[in-house]
């Protein structure tokens, strides 16, 4: 898996948009834990918005 927070980011943001996923299931596809995901997510200013089902900037 890409170490690069922006790829990363743009590779989940598809999956939950284009195949209309929930987070769990984008993630458990590239085996990545949502903890630790939405921890690393926080650390580069980013934010997961249940209401839109998208990864944002803060």
């Amino acid at each position: 898996m890409t170490k690069d927070i922006h790829m990363l980011v743009s590779m989940i943001n598809m999956k939950l948009r284009d195949d209309d996923m929930k987070l769990v299931h984008a993630l458990s596809i590239y085996d990545l834990k949502e903890d630790e995901f939405l921890k690393r997510l926080d650390e580069n200013d980013y934010f997961y918005d249940e209401m839109t089902n998208q990864i944002k900037t803060k």
